[in-house]
């Protein structure tokens, strides 16, 4: 199999839901990471008839692989992490087994590490508990910042449930080697979002603008083995109106990946 990629229902709030996913399907999409910030999909009115509901709809437009995310701060609120924790049960009612969570940036406080590991011990067992893996993601400025730090959560954490929702945008700026980064990372990673970047700016750029080589970034992580979701993570640009262009760039560096890999 080779990676397939995502649409993320997040970027574009003012467009219903079911008018979103059929743009998806149009715009050559292979599926959905499926948000819970998209007004249609609120983690307070999300029910399992509401989310075989979406299945069944997503099985429609062909639009077969899917993830379920929720980037809330669950590490300074007690609401968040109760959403996060009763949506992780609904992961497999939307056929997929992969519950992708950020975090929180830094508050200064004296415990904050303490309790996100207390935190993400706790996502972590309902994931196991519903048969999820659950994919956290680092980011700029955020109390997990880098690959370094996502592998000591893992040890702190201590259980398999808890896997890596790699931004390979994240992993340009934090990372010193971003390559090495994603070659400590390998079976960890259940999930990707993939933009560019340019070089020192946290800002999500077209696949095909910025400094990153993204061909290079997908050879690394088909080099260890990965070959999940690449969900598409824009901001500030008309997300359905540059994804047909986007999805054929990134097809594009996939092949070029794979086929450089074979001939070797």
């Amino acid at each position: 199999m080779s990676m397939r990629i995502l649409g993320r229902t997040q970027p574009v709030p003012d467009v219903p839901l079911d008018e979103c996913l059929e743009r998806f399907a149009a715009c050559g999409f292979d599926g959905v990471e499926i948000c819970l910030e998209h007004p249609g999909l609120a983690p307070g009115t999300l029910t399992e008839a509401r989310a075989k509901e979406i299945t069944s709809r997503l099985d429609g437009l062909g639009l077969r692989e899917r993830s379920l995310s929720y980037h809330a701060d669950y590490i300074h609120s007690d609401d968040r992490l109760r959403e996060v924790l009763d949506a992780i049960p609904l992961t497999p009612h939307f056929g997929t087994d992969v519950f992708v969570f950020g975090g929180g940036g830094r508050q200064g406080d004296d415990d904050e590490w303490e309790t996100m590991i207390e935190r993400t011990g706790e996502i972590a067992r309902a994931a196991a508990a519903a048969g999820v893996r659950a994919a956290k993601e680092f980011e700029p400025g955020f109390v997990v910042a880098s690959t370094e730090e996502i592998l000591r959560v893992f040890v702190a954490v201590g259980n398999d449930a808890l896997c890596a929702n790699l931004d390979l945008g994240h992993a340009f700026l934090c990372d010193p080697d971003p390559f090495a980064a994603i070659a400590s990372l390998r079976d960890k990673i259940a999930h990707c979002h993939v933009e560019n970047m340019a070089k020192g700016v946290h800002r999500h750029l077209p696949p095909q603008e910025g400094d990153m080589d993204l061909a290079e970034y997908i050879a690394a992580l088909h080099a260890v083995g990965f070959d999940g979701p690449l969900a598409l993570d824009l901001y500030g640009v008309d997300y359905l109106g540059i994804s047909a262009e986007a999805v054929r760039y990134l097809r594009a560096c996939i092949r070029s990946a794979t086929t450089d890999a074979r001939s070797i």
